[in-house]
Order: C-alpha cells, then sequence, then structure tokens
C-alpha cells in the first residue's frame, strides 16, 4: 500500500513539474514577444498613405531603337510636370508631419508555423545549437498587446473589431487612417533560448502586402532584430 501511495505521489510530481515546464515556456515566449514587439511593429508596418503616394512622371521618357524604355530625361520636365512635382512634395511633407495615429487591425492569435525552421536556424545562426522542433504541432495562444506601448505613431486594434465580410475591411470608409493588417507567428527557438525565428505580415489591400522572415537574438540580455527577409510580396 505504501508502495501505491509512493508511486502515486511520484506521478502527480512528474505531471506538475511537466504542466508547469509547458507554462514555463509559453511565459518566456510571451515575455519575448513583448520586448520585441514594439520593434516589429516599426519594421513590418506601413504608413499607407506614403507607400501609395507615387510622385509624379518628371521629364520626357526615352526609349532605345527597338522600343525598350530605358528612362527619363528630367531637364526635358514640362511646367505641368514641375507643378505637380512640387504639389507631390507638399503633401509628402504634410503626411510626414502629420500626428495623427495610424491605424493598424492585428490579429492576436498567434500560432505555430507550419514550416520545419531548422535549416534556417543553421544557416542565419551559425552557433545555434540544433532547433528542436516542438511535439506538439499547431499550438496557438492569444497574445495580451493591449498594454505594450509602441514608439511609433501606430496604434493597434484588435481585428474583430474591423468588418467580417470577405473584403469590406479594406473598402469600408472609417473616421480615422487605416493603414492595413499584420499578423505573426509565434516564435520558434533554438534549444538554448538565445535566437529565435517567426513570420511576420502587413496587409494594406485585396493585392497589396507582404511577407517576412524575421531573425532575433539575444544581445547583452536584451532581444533585438537581428534581420528580416521578405518571403512573398503581392
Amino acid at each position: 500500500m505504501k508502495k501505491l501511495l509512493n508511486l502515486a505521489l511520484l506521478i502527480v510530481i512528474i505531471l506538475f513539474s511537466s504542466c508547469k515546464k509547458k507554462i514555463t515556456d509559453l511565459e518566456f515566449e510571451k515575455n519575448v514577444m513583448s520586448e520585441i514587439f514594439p520593434s516589429l511593429i516599426d519594421s513590418i508596418c506601413i504608413d499607407i498613405r506614403l507607400f501609395t503616394n507615387f510622385p509624379p512622371q518628371y521629364g520626357e521618357s526615352i526609349f532605345d531603337e527597338t522600343g525598350h524604355y530605358i528612362g527619363v530625361d528630367s531637364t526635358k520636365a514640362t511646367k505641368e510636370q514641375k507643378r505637380k512635382l512640387l504639389e507631390w512634395k507638399i503633401n509628402t511633407e504634410k503626411i510626414k508631419r502629420d500626428t495623427s495615429k495610424i491605424i493598424i487591425a492585428f490579429n492576436p492569435l498567434l500560432k505555430d508555423n507550419s514550416q520545419d525552421l531548422k535549416e534556417d536556424f543553421k544557416k542565419h545562426f551559425k552557433n545555434a545549437k540544433i532547433f528542436i522542433a516542438k511535439e506538439k504541432k499547431e499550438t496557438e495562444y492569444l497574445f495580451d498587446f493591449k498594454n505594450i506601448k509602441l514608439n511609433n505613431k501606430f496604434e493597434l486594434r484588435n481585428i474583430s473589431q474591423f468588418p467580417k465580410e470577405r473584403g469590406a475591411i479594406w473598402v469600408t470608409k472609417y473616421n480615422f487612417v487605416f493603414s492595413g493588417a499584420v499578423i505573426f507567428s509565434r516564435i520558434q527557438f533554438d534549444k538554448d533560448k538565445k535566437f529565435g525565428i517567426l513570420d511576420g505580415g502587413f496587409v494594406c489591400g485585396r493585392l497589396c502586402g507582404q511577407g517576412s522572415r524575421i531573425y532575433i537574438k539575444k544581445i547583452n540580455n536584451k532581444w533585438v532584430i537581428d534581420k528580416i527577409e521578405n518571403t512573398w510580396v503581392s
């Protein structure tokens, strides 16, 4: 009987320790995400007003003998082109000086990256120990972003606050500056949790957006972005 009680106690201790470790790993990931989050937003999000504010043509287009476009001769700019360029510069500066908050829709549900990033760790982080994938796939958690202070003029709002109908988020007229939607995956760490990789994406319309693979590392006890690589463009 005593042996059975000891065995039961041992099982309880093992289960508790296992559960505690999983909670600790998740809290570690949440803490890293909270620390790096302002830098992620600054690196991934854009002001759609500047992104789509293309400069007007200035000068005469030049073509070669076969009719292929070569460039523009700016010395042949017309008065109308000069006027439009001046207007563009004034409008660009006006947008840059605007202190209005740029609203970004954010999905706080962070999911595991479906890709095996072992080779990415080996290629980018030479000193990292071999990446060990999570045993449980397709795990997710809700990231509490509301109390995180951002560095820039971006303001995040839960994507659930925006129209849910297909494509409606892009055509709805808002009483604020809406720039797009941002998403992130969960962070995958190396064995020693000194390096991490996650994916991010910013969508600014039906055919407007880009995805990124983000490499982070710990330097002087602080998590920083080491490199960002584009993975897709629309």
